[in-house]
């Protein structure tokens, strides 16, 4: 009988964190989520718990730009869970919409703790336990990882970049290794992360924006349905799971005024 895989997901308690956490239940997997704060974590627990169908589920707080959370963190799911096979740097921030060179200093210390060191902070956590379970480690990509350059996302952009060589850097250093590293590319999707700027990009430039998303976006729960079985099957090491491919972008382009795909209020 096949052991159960033991996941843990930063930034689980909502957006395409809680949508993984709930997918991997119904793959009969345990799951430790984490989160800013207890409160939100506990609701977390407690909601996927109901729909977990009696799998493993719990949950931790902490702050992913602080190395001594991630190593706490990273203790008590291993030994929530007696283990770790999947560990996946989820946990994120968007930037306040603008250009980087007249963003404040504590904006940009803010989105760089979070997306680009709390990955390196939870890629140092995770790993004695993924060596001893010969598990994954995933970085979760974004815009900017391919230098795509959007006005007004710089800093975010300049973050996810940073990731894009962090995880190939880390994978190839593990090459010999027991753990393997790997890549989630999720799209774009209607979550508080990019709804949060709207109404700061004034009237004409949401309906754009808007739009765009009712082209290219999707609910996460899709992605999740999509991402989380492909992720339980990885095998190699500097593995690249990619949701929204060019082919993908290109059919929703061409038949967008033929589906007319409704995602976002515009």
């Amino acid at each position: 009988m096949q052991r159960q895989k033991r996941i843990v997901i930063l930034g689980g308690t909502r957006g395409l964190g809680r949508a993984m956490a709930a997918e991997f239940l119904m793959h009969g997997a345990g799951v430790f989520i984490t989160g800013r704060s207890d409160e939100s974590v506990k609701a977390a627990v407690s909601d996927l718990s109901a729909h977990g169908n009696g799998h493993k589920i719990g949950g931790g707080a902490g702050d992913v730009a602080k190395s001594a959370d991630m190593d706490r963190l990273a203790a008590e799911a291993t030994a929530f869970l007696g283990g770790i096979d999947h560990w996946i740097n989820n946990a994120g921030v968007n930037q306040e919409r603008g250009r980087l060179i007249d963003l404040e200093a504590s904006e940009m210390e803010r989105v760089i703790s979070i997306d680009l060191l709390g990955p390196m902070y939870g890629a140092r956590a995770a790993k004695p336990a993924l060596a001893a379970s010969g598990g994954f480690l995933w970085f979760m990509e974004g815009h900017g990882s391919d230098g795509r350059l959007i006005d007004g996302l710089s800093l975010y952009g300049t973050s996810k970049r940073g990731v894009a060589y962090l995880w190939r850097a880390i994978a190839k250093e593990a090459a010999g290794e027991s753990f393997k590293v790997g890549a989630l590319s999720p799209g774009i999707m209607v979550t508080d992360f990019i709804l949060q700027n709207r109404g700061k990009e004034g009237e004409e430039g949401w309906k754009r924006s808007a739009k765009l998303f009712n082209i290219l976006a999707d609910r996460p729960e899709s992605v999740a349905a999509w991402l989380v079985p492909r992720i339980l099957d990885a095998r190699r090491n500097g593995t690249r799971i990619v949701w929204l491919g060019t082919g993908k972008v290109l059919f929703r382009f061409l038949t967008a005024g033929i589906l007319r795909r409704k995602v976002i209020d515009e």
